[in-house]
């Protein structure tokens, strides 16, 4: 039988300290909403594809994500689900944005008004979490109220893009104009 009297307390320290950082740094409650909120945003894009109808049905959509490898990495978890016998791509960042059927852009990304300039009119649900994107012509926007994640949408954007957004879908958004 191992002597852990034996053991040097400072040896044991360093690791039980390391330990004690690691679950407070996951403990903290902006790590758990971040996630909670990256779950959310990725379960809303991966259902679009079920009530969102493009021009041409195509065997394969392609969601483009540019700004969050967190919800890339929980949309890829979902790729594998049924989404009406269509193939789902995740696509992390865009060369190009008329490929995607949905574009997410995450806020923070400061070429959202090119990537939107760029997709004008073509068959693209754009989506983001910027501060009035869906008011400011976007056809899907998230926004925080009363500690969820919540939609707005444009349908006027949603016409331009030449795609149909099924009723209950609009039933559980703020429609803006």
């Amino acid at each position: 039988m191992a002597d852990f009297a034996s053991i040097p307390r400072r040896r044991c320290r360093a690791p039980v300290r390391l330990l004690g950082l690691l679950l407070g740094l996951l403990l903290q409650p902006g790590h758990a909403d971040d996630a909670a909120e990256a779950n959310t945003k990725a379960n809303y894009l991966y259902n679009f594809t079920k009530f969102v109808e493009w021009p041409t049905a195509a065997d394969t959509l392609h969601i483009c994500v540019v700004g969050s490898e967190a919800v890339v990495n929980i949309l890829s978890d979902l790729a594998s689900r049924d989404t009406k016998g269509r193939l789902l791509q995740i696509w992390s960042g865009v060369d190009d944005p008329h490929v995607c059927q949905i574009l997410y852009v995450e806020r923070t990304i400061a070429e959202l008004p090119a990537l939107m300039r760029e997709v004008s009119g073509a068959p693209v649900l754009t989506v983001s979490d910027a501060d009035g994107f869906a008011e400011q012509g976007g056809a899907v926007g998230f926004y925080r109220e009363q500690g969820q994640v919540k939609l707005s949408v444009n349908p006027e954007a949603v016409r331009k893009a030449q795609l149909k957004i099924n009723a209950l879908l609009m039933e559980i958004a703020r429609i803006v104009r």
